[in-house]
């Protein structure tokens, strides 16, 4: 019955329009004063301030930061024309140039939001000239966008890392092979609704062409190896990581590509702040909720639920995979990661689940989660940017969507294809 009402309060603010970060204090302020004497209300603070003491947090503002500084300073456009040169030729060439931008775009920013925008923004348009379908294109890439949280870095990843104690690294580098099959599914997928469409391609790049835009864009390339490489041979933590990427992306930027002047940093520096403070503030919040939860048992009610069921691994992972594909169609992936994770962490360790590849199941269920009805938020974006009816690219959503669904199942009922790159580069 707590549970009830707790979830009730948080769904009805929500119904109502409230922000999320304010949706969970509310709910939990509500909750506290209906249990007068039980909880004192001087939780509320201790734990939003308890819960943000963390070194590991500021690895969210560096990467927003990095992210930005990447995308002002010019660095869409080179990895479109990377993308552009390898696989432009094939049947459909501009949607494998979607998939592969946003596959380069995911080693820069982390985050599928800013990958969408960015991509959006430059090749929604250019499809569209080129005689490929609005609604197509907008669903496209959004469901190319999908892929940025995956590949690393991750900021899905750095808030699931911190919320269960879980080696960021490792969660990274489980993300790297499930996100290059997204991105090859999603290019078969293309290939094949190009084809039947007579969607042409583009004339085949030469060799030096291919190497002219490798070069013009290698710093930019260069960039996960170094945040990547450096967390895994224990040179730097997620949050030096992070500070680096920035530092890096600002160099490259102001100097190597010029795309970047110093006019330009209150802006991008207040884009960074105000995405970074989103999720922060949601954390914050989602401490109180998680204590109530935790307090409430609600994780030990899920072990039981879910083992009367039925207690075979298979099974268990099924209903993960629902249940998280349910909530990602109606909750953006961090609060809903915030709420829901640390509910199912005693489930996985009964049953034996491996930490981390739940952890890249999850991220990648509520990825999907934002190609989907009714929420769907990439797809209201990129349908914006294609301006075209968000139904109509819904539908072309479909088949994308369908391809990501294959790559979860595999990735669920494959662990290696999660497991063997973390143990190969960091041990077990």
């Amino acid at each position: 019955m707590e549970l009830a009402i707790l979830l009730l309060l948080l769904f009805g603010f929500i119904a109502l329009g409230v922000p999320v970060a304010f949706a969970m204090g509310l709910a939990s302020t509500v909750f506290i004063l209906l249990s007068p004497g039980q909880i004192p209300l001087e939780v509320l603070p201790q734990r939003m301030i308890a819960g943000m003491d963390s070194f590991s947090l500021l690895a969210i503002p560096f990467f927003y930061l990095a992210g930005e500084l990447m995308n002002a300073g010019g660095i869409t456009q080179r990895l479109v024309a990377v993308s552009q040169a390898f696989v432009g030729h094939f049947r459909g060439g501009l949607s494998h140039v979607v998939v592969l931008s946003n596959m380069l775009m995911a080693g820069v920013s982390g985050s599928a939001v800013a990958d969408c925008a960015a991509t959006g923004s430059v090749l929604i348009p250019a499809m569209k000239r080129a005689g490929y379908g609005a609604a197509y294109s907008s669903a496209l890439t959004a469901a190319a966008a999908t892929i940025g949280p995956i590949i690393p870095p991750s900021i899905p990843m750095i808030v699931l890392g911190i919320l269960t104690n879980l080696s960021i690294g490792r969660l990274f580098l489980g993300g790297a092979v499930p996100g290059l099959l997204m991105g090859f599914y999603l290019m078969v997928t293309s290939y094949l609704i190009s084809r039947r469409r007579g969607y042409e391609p583009a004339p085949r790049a030469t060799w030096p062409e291919r190497a002219r835009a490798v070069w013009s864009a290698f710093f930019a390339l260069l960039m996960p190896a170094v945040v990547l490489g450096g967390i895994v041979a224990g040179a730097m933590t997620p949050t030096e990581a992070g500070a680096v990427a920035a530092l890096y992306a600002l160099l490259v930027g102001l100097f190597v590509y010029r795309g970047l002047a110093l006019s330009d940093l209150p802006r991008v520096l207040g884009r960074a702040a105000s995405g970074a403070a989103v999720v922060l503030l949601i954390l914050s919040a989602s401490y109180v909720f998680g204590w109530l939860l935790a307090n409430m048992r609600v994780g030990d009610t899920i072990v039981a639920t879910v083992q009367g069921i039925s207690t075979e691994r298979w099974v268990v992972l099924l209903v993960i995979n629902l249940f998280f594909l349910a909530w990602g169609m109606v909750l953006d992936p961090v609060p809903a990661l915030i709420i829901l994770v640390p509910m199912f962490l005693p489930l996985i360790q009964k049953v034996g689940i491996d930490p981390i590849h739940f952890g890249v199941v999850v991220v990648l269920n509520l990825m999907i989660g934002l190609v989907t009805p009714p929420v769907g938020f990439l797809v209201y974006l990129t349908s914006s940017l294609g301006q075209v009816a968000v139904g109509e690219a819904f539908k072309e959503a479909l088949p994308f969507i369908a391809a990501l669904l294959v790559v979860l199942l595999l990735t669920t009922y494959i662990p290696p294809l999660v497991l063997w790159l973390p143990t190969l580069l960091m041990g077990r």
